[in-house]
């Protein structure tokens, strides 16, 4: 009878210990399951840690900037898409190969869609020198903007490689038939007001939850990562 206690003590502490192990197990199961699902679900994006958020806000077309950036398609066109790109992304060159081409062929040129190119620079001197770039050849040749924008992205080498300082670009420019010596002074000539425009295009994106690139939005859609072409279409179908 005197062991008794002390019996139930042992078994009741047993007890204790097996139900925290099944607890830690139940929860490194979910913890796993919970970082594989984001794996899966989150594409290809450049982060911006610096602006990393887990709560995204409500997003809508109606209230992104439609004025003042560099855009393709019919400026009436019923359904808008909104993308915040950088051009050192190799995860943003991906998007545009893979999915923003096939919406221009198959939206924008019948005039269903408008593509607003938004700046999101961040990965360094030549993400500013291209987005700077950007700005100038919109003011210079917009009806080559497209074309311009293209050929950016299929030079794209490694993240800050080598290519894409200014000199690279210009001559790229050169190369579609835009003046190159008109970009090129307008890059030093109206720096300050480019950029302005280049870092409130960036804060833009960041207050619709975007935090890294490609980020796009279409209707109440806020798409993250390179995502493929046919979740990008079933977005442009929704709007």
């Amino acid at each position: 009878m005197e062991n008794q206690p002390m019996t139930q003590s042992v078994q009741s502490k047993g007890g204790n210990s097996t139900q925290w192990l099944a607890i830690a197990i139940i929860v490194a199961s979910v913890l796993i399951s919970g970082s594989i699902l984001y794996s899966k679900n989150s594409g290809g994006v450049a982060n911006n840690n610096n602006n990393g958020g887990n709560q995204l806000p409500t997003v809508d077309i109606s209230k992104v900037k439609m004025q003042g950036d560099p855009y393709v398609g019919d400026m009436n066109a019923p359904v808008v898409v909104a993308v915040w790109a950088d051009y050192q992304c190799p995860f943003c060159k991906r998007f545009e190969e893979d999915s923003i081409s096939q919406i221009y062929e198959e939206y924008v040129v019948s005039g269903k869609v408008r593509v607003i190119f938004k700046d999101y620079a961040f990965l360094g001197n030549d993400s500013e020198t291209a987005a700077l770039a950007a700005r100038a050849v919109w003011e210079v040749a917009p009806a080559k903007f497209y074309q311009w924008h293209q050929a950016m992205y299929t030079k794209q080498d490694d993240e800050n490689g080598g290519w894409g300082v200014k000199a690279d670009i210009l001559a790229l420019t050169q190369t579609l038939g835009i003046d190159s010596n008109k970009v090129g002074q307008l890059m030093t000539s109206k720096q300050t007001e480019y950029q302005q425009a280049i870092d409130a295009a960036k804060a833009e994106g960041i207050s619709f939850g975007i935090n890294g690139t490609p980020g796009t939005i279409i209707g109440d859609q806020l798409i993250s990562g390179a995502q493929p072409y046919t979740q990008v279409k079933a977005a442009v179908e929704t709007a």
